[in-house]
């Protein structure tokens, strides 16, 4: 009985312990999961009180500063290239030297080089003579008398007869005065003067005619009988009954009234006589010749068809652009054999030793003008309608100095760069320090746009938001007692900004020019108003993050 009683006692007491165990178990599941629960409330299902965070639309000034960066080069520089090589001879300067335009560089031996630029010449003379034969030849197609005369010996011609260069169409001769040679002793070789008054005979009309001394030409003629003689021209106005070769003689005076003879006679000649003959080839086109009339200078006597050498002449035109350009290229580069400084500057690089030989094409001296320098910046579309010839840029290089630059160009051409519109400016800055190099990265900024007394609100309060029809719009959250007439409503559960229940309404705005923290208001807001910025919210370490 008393080991039943004891059994009983102790299955009891284990049931008692097993109970206990579960109860315990139970217990701590239960603590797992409302620890779960709760952490899922707290991380994922409770939403965080946020402050909002405030601003004043207040007057103020604001500016619009465009920065970028560009490269620099010097304002004027020269590079000499060789076109040929040669020895160098001697070398005055060294880089790093400072030159004045036309100082002395260096001598190369230039033998090749003098015989390219004559082998150049001869071959642009030749091409010029080519070319001057053409267009002589259609400048001779139309024919005229040379001075007003009358014909003689005119070439019977007809239309479409082909006349060849060369070819003798007629003579032309002045009449209107006629000439007289004759010899004088030299004797009378002080008696005898230019312009003196001549007694002309002319014996087949028994006719005697005023005359003058032209000219005296002191020839050595000596007369079968030993006379020496010289020779006077003298001129005779043609009554129109004087021709050539018709015997003549005169008769001069001396001062005393003495006559003076000539040793003998002589026959009268036209005062001017010229054969009149074709230059160029071509068919007649017309012809006026007649025997006898006399004709000027603007009488066309002979007009000629023009040659085919339009194409030819094109081509000698293209061989003579070519032969210009070798030619100023081989003067060119026998200078560089020489060569004087082209601009004063600085030498950057010299590449010339003496006794060395140099090959073609080698760039031996470079000289660039570093006391003035050129920065080439891109200025976007949004700002480049601020930029004007003449405006002051700030530069500032690598190692913190600062220059003032001034714009000398703006390109009217821009170029497309990631979807957006870029244009080039030049800007022009002293360097007589020196600091600024070829090549250099500098970086530039300007005043794009500036409004003074203007409203303006932090760039953080500007919302851009779509309204409840999808449209998008700009606002601003304003703080007010109560929903102003020009409210806009805005999509419910919008993130971000706050909503009327916190007392502030979405009101559209105007907006104008802006800089890294303020924006110009142009309508929609007064000054005072109070107006939603951010959200600031507290994190789990304490620290505080701006949203919204």
């Amino acid at each position: 009985m008393e080991q039943t009683a004891s059994a009983a006692k102790r299955k009891t007491e284990g049931s008692a312990k097993k109970r206990i165990k579960t109860i315990i178990t139970i217990a701590v599941i239960a603590a797992v999961v409302a620890g779960v629960i709760f952490l899922l409330w707290r991380f994922v299902f409770r939403e965080e009180p946020k402050e909002i965070l405030r601003d004043t639309a207040v007057i103020g000034t604001i500016s619009n500063q465009v920065q970028g960066y560009g490269y620099t080069k010097a304002l004027d520089s020269a590079t000499i290239t060789l076109a040929t090589g040669g020895k160098v001879l001697d070398v005055y300067v060294a880089e790093g030297d400072l030159v004045q335009q036309g100082d002395p560089l260096y001598q190369i031996d230039s033998t090749s080089a003098r015989d390219s630029l004559e082998s150049a010449q001869k071959t642009l003379l030749n091409v010029n003579k080519q070319i001057r034969a053409i267009t002589d030849s259609y400048a001779n197609l139309t024919i005229k008398p040379p001075f007003t005369g009358k014909i003689l010996n005119a070439e019977e011609l007809t239309t479409g007869q082909t006349v060849s260069a060369g070819t003798k169409i007629a003579t032309i001769v002045d009449d209107s005065v006629m000439k007289l040679k004759l010899y004088f002793s030299y004797a009378y070789e002080n008696d005898i003067y230019a312009g003196q008054a001549a007694d002309v005979s002319i014996p087949v009309s028994m006719s005697r005619l005023s005359g003058k001394v032209e000219s005296i030409d002191k020839v050595r003629f000596v007369t079968p009988e030993g006379t020496v003689c010289f020779q006077v021209t003298i001129s005779v106005a043609n009554p129109g009954t004087l021709t050539e070769g018709m015997q003549a003689s005169a008769v001069l005076k001396n001062a005393q009234g003495e006559d003076i003879y000539a040793y003998n006679g002589g026959t009268l000649a036209f005062s001017r006589k010229e054969d009149i003959v074709t230059k160029a080839s071509g068919d007649v086109l017309s012809v006026h010749l007649l025997n006898y009339e006399t004709v000027t200078p603007n009488t066309v006597l002979l007009k000629l068809s023009e040659a085919d050498n339009e194409e030819e002449l094109a081509s000698l035109e293209n061989q003579r652009k070519t032969a210009e350009e070798a030619v100023e290229k081989a003067q060119k580069n026998l200078d560089n054999f020489n060569a004087v400084a082209p601009i004063s500057g600085t030498v950057l690089t010299c590449a010339l030793t003496p006794g060395d030989t140099v090959s073609d094409g080698t760039t031996v001296i470079v000289i660039a003008d570093t006391t003035t320098m050129l920065v080439t910046v891109d200025v976007d579309e949004r700002s480049i309608g601020y930029v004007s010839v003449g405006m002051p840029i700030d530069l500032t290089d690598w190692d913190g100095n600062t220059y003032v630059g001034e714009v000398t160009n703006v390109s009217l051409n821009g170029k497309m760069e990631n979807g957006a519109a870029t244009f080039p400016i030049t800007i022009r800055v002293d360097n007589e320090n020196g600091a600024l190099k070829s090549n250099m990265t500098i970086n530039y900024s300007f005043q794009a746009s500036q409004a003074e007394n203007c409203l303006i609100v932090p760039v953080q309060a500007v919302k851009n938001i779509s309204d409840e029809t999808g449209e998008p719009i700009t606002v601003v959250f304003v703080e007010l007692p109560e929903r102003p007439e020009n409210a806009v409503s805005v999509p419910e559960g919008l993130s971000g900004v706050p909503t009327e229940a916190d007392g502030f309404y979405a009101v559209p705005v105007e907006v104008g020019i802006s800089d890294v923290y303020n924006v110009q208001i142009l309508s929609g807001l007064n000054e005072g108003d109070t107006v939603f910025t951010s959200y600031m919210e507290q994190q789990e370490d304490s620290e505080y993050g701006i949203y919204g």
